[in-house]
């Protein structure tokens, strides 16, 4: 999986009738394979990539930001797929697979771990994506969603 950042510079050489639509700095997900889509349609690093150009739009307008849903994207997308798992795989197989990838950033090796606050922004960003899916018709139903919690201590 390749993550690079969207620049137009050379566009006219590219043999475009416009400039591309997308906007300078825009992370854009490439499968190692180079193809955009498969049997199943688009391809998942297609699809994140589809995603992550309708942030904009959808209230995330910096780079900054652009850049920690595309990752937090990039490493659930190539931990699925290190278990053979689609990014619109079956709601049962992405909980199972959540569940895996939680013990994996939370309790495995020293250089996956994430803090609890990484943690939950990389939940809260996964979300928001199937959030999306759902509601382009891409999956049935959202295979889980993510809430905070405010505890107070006593």
């Amino acid at each position: 999986m390749v993550l690079f950042y969207f620049s137009s510079l050379g566009w006219a050489g590219w043999d475009v009738s416009s400039s591309p639509s997308i906007r300078e700095g825009m992370p854009v997900l490439i499968d190692d394979d180079l193809l955009l889509e498969d049997d199943h349609g688009p391809s998942d690093a297609a699809l994140i990539s589809q995603w992550l150009r309708e942030l904009p739009i959808n209230g995330a307008h910096g780079t900054r930001t652009w850049q920690a849903y595309a990752f937090a994207m990039k490493s659930w997308i190539e931990f699925l797929a290190s278990h053979k798992v689609r990014v619109l795989a079956s709601r049962k197989d992405l909980k199972d697979g959540l569940s895996l990838y939680a013990q994996h950033r939370l309790s495995g090796d020293i250089g996956d771990r994430l803090s609890s606050s990484s943690w939950n922004m990389a939940v809260k960003i996964i979300a928001a994506f199937y959030r999306w899916a759902a509601a382009e018709g891409r999956v049935n139903a959202e295979p889980f969603s993510y809430a905070s919690q405010n505890t107070v201590a006593s």
